[in-house]
């Protein structure tokens, strides 16, 4: 019986080890998979190493990103969620939940996780950008403004940062503040088509067409076909 019962314990033992490899396995496949964006063989792989290790948070989370990438944001959510309430400290759930919610317009339930993400990591400039945006949306202009501040605070060369900002303050009415962040953006990428059409836009508005009309001919010459129409509509 001893002999019996030594074998039974290292049978199960052996499983559920085995059990463990293959669930990290397919985790792994599902990485390369999801960098290779098939998704459909991302999710295969992640429901494969849910069935051998149901409470895998990192399974989860990617399952749950993988559904916010294609695009079923009520989706990612319920999985990202499934993932956060076995790790309430899961950093990266916790983001991504975030995100999702933003794009259901669910911007307080976004704030609340960005709120979350930033307790668990005070030094990430994309969870500040991103509560900004959602403070925006709901017209905390002032409190937005703040965590873009933050957020290049943290990454100097955060361009998306400084474009948000000037759009923000030309809606609060601080001109000055969003002409000199629009024109940071142009001077750090000159591509940026869209700094270009926002700050001639706004030049516009507050009646300055000559600049106006330079920044968007600056931009047509780019390549921006906006920007030539509204040269040929505004400044001809």
């Amino acid at each position: 019986m001893k002999h019996i019962a030594l074998f039974i314990f290292f049978f199960l033992s052996a499983t559920f080890s085995f059990a463990q490899i293959s669930a990290q396995e397919y985790y792994k496949s599902a990485l390369i998979n999801d960098s290779l964006k098939d998704y459909k063989a991302a999710l295969l792989d992640l429901d494969n190493a849910l069935l051998s290790k149901p409470d895998y948070d990192s399974a989860l989370c990617l399952q749950g990103i993988i559904s916010f990438k294609s695009g079923e944001n009520k989706l990612a959510i319920k999985q990202l969620s499934q993932a956060v309430k076995l790790n309430p400290t899961y950093f990266e759930p916790i983001y991504a939940r975030g995100i999702a919610k933003a794009q259901l317009k669910d911007y307080i339930g976004a704030i609340k996780d960005f709120n979350k993400a930033i307790s668990l990591k005070p030094n990430s400039a994309k969870v500040y950008y991103n509560r900004a945006l959602a403070k925006g949306y709901i017209g905390d202009y002032t409190s937005a403004i703040s965590d873009l501040d933050k957020a290049i605070g943290l990454d100097a060369n955060y361009l998306n940062a400084y474009y948000s900002r000037a759009f923000w303050k030309d809606i609060s009415g601080d001109y000055e503040g969003a002409v000199t962040d629009y024109k940071k953006v142009i001077e750090m990428d000159s591509s940026y088509r869209e700094a270009y059409i926002g700050l001639a836009t706004m030049m516009y508005l507050h009646g300055d067409k000559t600049q106006s009309c330079e920044v968007l001919k600056n931009a047509a010459e780019k390549g921006s076909i906006m920007a030539e129409e509204l040269t040929n509509k505004l400044c001809n």
